[in-house]
């Protein structure tokens, strides 16, 4: 298995693209490709590897992991997979901040760590911005397409000759989910696990 980790969007997630080194079928898991130089980055490496890009894996819903599915959508056909119950946020992610909003805290701002974020819904357009009433940071909501497949536990994806295990690890949202891949003793955690401990859970 090649595996290729990538840093990309506002708050920097990782982003992990993994292909069969015989087939060369690909997926990427948690996308947040926004500008153009993460998509020169990415792209880049696709096209140097002769990699086909097959799905576009999240482990959960949050914007910061679905950033770029819409454009890999458009630019590949790769197929969109979630687990069920982080599936119907992908394409109203607006309504899900809204709520979030009315129950907790936003977190501090990760550019400066000041508590001044504050959200912007465009409800008309379907759309929401995080901002940061002390200094520049703005974080564009961007929706995603809906998904081509819903994930369940036990679920396996084949990308070539690979098989992805999805298991289901709720906590951080509902439907949050690892993939494990025993033939390699690999395994994606999304932010079921944070650097040095485990992932905050809402």
């Amino acid at each position: 298995m090649l595996i290729k980790p990538f840093i990309f969007g506002p708050i920097e997630t990782n982003c992990y693209l993994a292909a069969c080194d015989k087939t060369l079928d690909a997926v990427i898991i948690d996308p947040d490709i926004r500008t153009g130089e993460e998509k020169e980055k990415f792209f880049g490496e696709i096209n140097r590897q002769h990699m086909k890009l097959k799905y576009i894996v999240n482990t959960h819903h949050h914007i910061d992991h679905t950033g770029g599915n819409a454009m890999l959508k458009q630019a590949t056909g790769a197929e969109i997979l979630i687990h069920e119950l982080d599936a119907p946020v992908l394409y109203e992610q607006w309504k899900w901040i809204l709520k979030t909003n009315e129950t907790r805290k936003p977190p501090p701002c990760p550019v400066c760590g000041n508590d001044s974020l504050f959200t912007d819904i465009l409800e008309e357009q379907r759309q929401a911005n995080l901002r940061c009433r002390d200094c520049s940071f703005i974080f564009e909501v961007i929706p995603s397409p809906p998904a081509d497949r819903l994930l369940h536990q036990d679920d396996v994806i084949n990308v070539g000759r690979i098989e992805f295990k999805v298991i289901h690890t709720p906590g951080h949202s509902p439907g949050g989910i690892c993939l494990y891949v025993e033939k390699e003793h690999a395994i994606f955690t999304g932010d079921t696990l944070f650097s040095l401990s485990v992932g905050r859970s809402d």
